[in-house]
């Protein structure tokens, strides 16, 4: 109700609304990735492996990289991002801080991809360049 009522005062569109208001400071100049690491096994070490020494790819595509962990947001960027993570986490419909989920947000801020798996590099570029691999990240095919 709240929305609606701020979309008919201000009278935006409701697409506009209904992005990822935390990740604006990015919008049109970097699509996201954002890793929600609260998870209890292995999965964000995972990640983490699948992404490292990757700074460089990440850059060049122009990725920017969002950990979300301990309570607090942990950027690639050489800018330090100030963005809360419960924020953040209630914008794109995140996991408890106690699971893992990796989100692509595309530079238009919208959400291109929700995993519970890692995710690697390769298939982030697929989606990004508009043809994805036949099927999703799972955690036998890491």
């Amino acid at each position: 109700m709240l929305k609606s009522l701020l979309k008919e005062i201000i009278g935006a569109p409701p697409a506009i609304l209904e992005r990822c208001p935390s990740l604006l400071p990015f919008r049109n100049k970097y699509h996201v990735l954002v890793l929600f690491e609260g998870a209890a096994d292995d999965r964000p070490e995972i990640q983490e492996n699948l992404l490292a020494n990757q700074h460089d790819t990440l850059q060049s595509y122009e990725i920017a990289l969002l950990r979300v962990a301990g309570g607090g947001v942990f950027t690639s960027l050489d800018n330090p991002a100030d963005i809360d993570a419960d924020e953040l986490r209630n914008d794109l419909h995140g996991p408890s801080p106690e699971e893992f989920e990796a989100v692509l947000v595309d530079r238009e801020g919208a959400v291109v991809l929700r995993s519970s798996n890692p995710v690697s590099l390769p298939y982030l570029l697929d989606l990004i360049n508009g043809c994805p691999r036949a099927s999703p990240p799972s955690r036998s095919n890491l």
